[in-house]
């Protein structure tokens, strides 16, 4: 038997006893246990649905198989306990939860989140959440299946959370009559700013592309000047990483985790990248000539898993600003492939093209997508014009243009979360409400 929530919506008045009585308990920090809103500004025609939610404690955690420090485990209640003293502070397990359950504690640097006040289990206790809700929306329950909850905007990604939810099914109530005059502001979803906030981790893979394309590069042009430039954006990298982590003292612990986390694997091979490089730069010969380029590619593509390991969806999938492909189009750029470097050209614009969703966001965001997709015809033109200023040009606007594209992808990368989830739905539903009245009153 799974030891898991049951919590009903209808009987939830947010009152945040749940909440105020997790912190006072455990010491953690506000929001560990959080209050979601479903149409928080009572907005009719629609109910207003609360959800008290901290860790599912899922049966397959994403936080756990993706923490590269090995911080999480599961105890034999099913419960996901984290251990502070284990954590880097990476954040990976924010963004690999669906459920906003992992919080970085930023005065502290590490994670933390609800371990299911597994000490108060011990003894019988039910956990603090539960005790003090004062209308018994929230309960302990075992069981061992927790089915889909059948709620479009709680996300279900197959790692079988541990909570029962009732109460959120029905979302409409009485119209008000007569209606008020004044329409609601509300607000429209938010697009997160990723560029700024990630810019460390923008950085970071930024050099990660320039050190595997050198590599690549070294191999094709046999010129051991490049295996030192890819050695040292190597080092830088790992130095970026290496001040992105909340507690620096524990980044040897990255490693431990090679066979289920993507994070570490990143590390892991971008290590092997800096060793294989000083190596060819060092002793030219001393490893198979094959070996550092290979390894090369192996980086951008666990940089790249990093990613789709969170967010599977197909833009994505498909976005030129992959490590990858960006790794590939500095190669075909720099070796003068010029048939290479059209292939490439056309498969960027083609993602830049089904972007254009971009060129309506914010003004960072709309001026990097409209940079990007002048960038590209520019390059390719100034490749036909004799001269060393056409040749100044077209690099500065190449690489400019492909750190563009890098800081687009973090803009577009979206993992589900609940938060954003709950958000967007709510707006999409009002939107369909006000078209039918429209459509009900004659207004085209």
């Amino acid at each position: 038997m799974r030891r898991g929530f049951a919590y009903d919506a209808a009987l939830c008045v947010s009152c945040r006893s749940c909440s105020a009585a997790c912190i006072l308990e455990n010491g953690l920090q506000e929001g560990t246990r959080t209050i979601f809103s479903w149409n928080e500004m009572a907005v009719t025609p629609f109910s207003v649905i609360n959800l008290s939610l901290a860790c599912n404690h899922c049966a397959d955690p994403a936080c756990l198989s993706g923490c590269p420090a090995k911080a999480y485990t599961i105890d034999e209640s099913g419960a996901v306990i984290h251990y502070a003293e284990r954590c880097m502070g990476c954040r990976y397990c924010t963004l690999k939860c669906p459920y906003d359950a992992p919080k970085i504690n930023k005065a502290k640097g590490y994670i933390e989140k609800c371990h299911f006040c597994h000490e108060r289990a011990a003894e019988g206790v039910d956990p603090a959440c539960v005790t003090a809700c004062p209308t018994g929306a929230l309960r302990i329950v075992y069981d061992e299946e927790y089915p889909d909850r059948n709620l479009e905007w709680f996300p279900e990604t197959g790692i079988v959370p541990s909570v029962k939810i009732s109460g959120a099914e029905n979302r409409d109530r009485p119209l008000i009559s007569p209606p008020d005059d004044d329409e609601p502001e509300l607000m429209v979803p938010r697009e997160a700013d990723n560029i700024r906030r990630e810019w460390s981790l923008l950085l970071f893979s930024l050099l990660v592309i320039a050190g595997a394309a050198a590599a690549i590069l070294s191999y094709l042009a046999d010129n051991t000047l490049l295996s030192g430039f890819s050695a040292l954006s190597a080092a830088l990298a790992m130095g970026v990483s290496f001040l992105h982590l909340g507690v620096k003292r524990k980044a040897w612990r990255a490693l431990l985790n090679i066979l289920s986390s993507p994070l570490s694997r990143e590390i892991a091979a971008l290590l092997l990248l800096f060793v294989m490089a000083i190596a060819d730069f060092l002793k030219p010969g001393l490893l198979p000539p094959f070996l550092t380029p290979v390894m090369a590619l192996l980086t951008l593509i666990s940089v790249d898993m990093v990613y789709l390991s969170a967010d599977h969806s197909r833009g994505m999938m498909l976005h030129s600003g992959q490590a990858f492909f960006s790794g590939l189009f500095t190669v075909s750029y720099f070796s003068g492939s010029v048939n290479a470097f059209i292939l490439f050209t056309l498969l960027a614009a083609g993602s830049v093209v089904m972007r254009y969703r971009s060129s309506v966001r914010g003004p960072l965001v709309s001026n990097l997508y409209y940079y990007r997709a002048i960038a590209l015809p520019l390059v390719l033109m100034l490749m036909y014009f004799t001269g060393e200023w056409a040749t100044l040009a077209a690099g500065v606007l190449f690489i400019a243009g492909l750190a563009a594209d890098r800081a687009l992808y973090y803009d577009d990368f979206k993992p589900e979360n609940i938060k954003d989830k709950i958000t967007e739905h709510f707006y999409n539903e009002y939107e369909k409400e006000r078209d039918k009245q429209r459509q009900d009153a004659g207004i085209s």
